[in-house]
């Protein structure tokens, strides 16, 4: 079936609601195609409740209906989704490292002010998106959506406290049992001469910690020079 003449189909018999809060959402998935249907749309930007379907692309049928209570997406000059803002509203990756797809929906901002996800993993056995509340409190307790690195397997969190201070966590996801922190990487830099780090590594079931103090013009020239955060 044409994806265009499907996704009119959609329209017409889901009874969705008018044609500016209605949008596809283009290649955030591999697996997935999906339609978002927003509450509000003012000017270039679109937030609110908005519900979520998402639909096997090979098969063209309706896989899952998703919704958020405080979606947000960005609008492009043709009151389309713009790219940058769909990275921050929907994101699909392997989250648990199966071998599927799972999903993070947008819905508002934490504590911190930052973009909250709530995190649904793809149950194989039942074909279903579950919510998980240990990766939707992981996001929730930090500043934004982690990172996945499929290479390593590794979940990769963030959290920042004003201008100088930094901390980035890593955790495995292990079947059954969920999350477990393997690093901590904290930097501090609110001397004015002196950075601090202190790297916490979880080895062969304990903690070790290695404190570092550099000078303040040494850190920052060898940081621009290597181009990445130091571990």
């Amino acid at each position: 079936m044409n994806y265009s003449r499907f996704l009119m189909t959609s329209v017409l018999l889901g009874g969705l609601c008018s044609a500016q809060n209605f949008f596809e959402l283009p290649n955030v998935s591999e697996k997935f195609n999906v339609i978002v249907t927003i509450e509000n749309c003012i000017e270039n930007q679109c937030n609110g409740k908005a519900t979520v379907d998402i639909y096997d692309k090979s098969s063209m049928k309706k896989y899952q209906t998703l919704s958020s209570g405080n979606f947000y997406v960005d609008l492009n000059e043709n009151r389309k989704p713009a790219l940058d803002s769909l990275k921050k509203s929907v994101v699909f990756d392997d989250f648990n490292f199966d071998g599927t797809e799972d999903v993070a929906i947008r819905n508002g901002n934490n504590n911190q002010g930052n973009p909250f996800f709530e995190v649904y993993l793809n149950d194989a056995s039942t074909q279903q998106l579950v919510l998980n509340d240990e990766l939707t409190d992981l996001v929730r307790s930090n500043s934004g959506m982690f990172a996945v690195d499929s290479h390593l397997k590794r979940i990769t969190a963030y959290l920042k406290n004003g201008c100088c201070w930094n901390l980035r966590s890593e955790y495995l996801f292990v079947p059954e049992r969920g999350l477990l922190k393997v690093l901590e990487f904290e930097e501090d830099t609110k001397d004015s001469k002196e950075v601090t780090t202190v790297k916490r590594e979880f080895i062969d079931y304990k903690w070790f910690t290695t404190t570092t103090i550099y000078p303040r013009e040494v850190y920052f020239k060898e940081e621009n020079n290597e181009n990445t955060e130091r571990d």
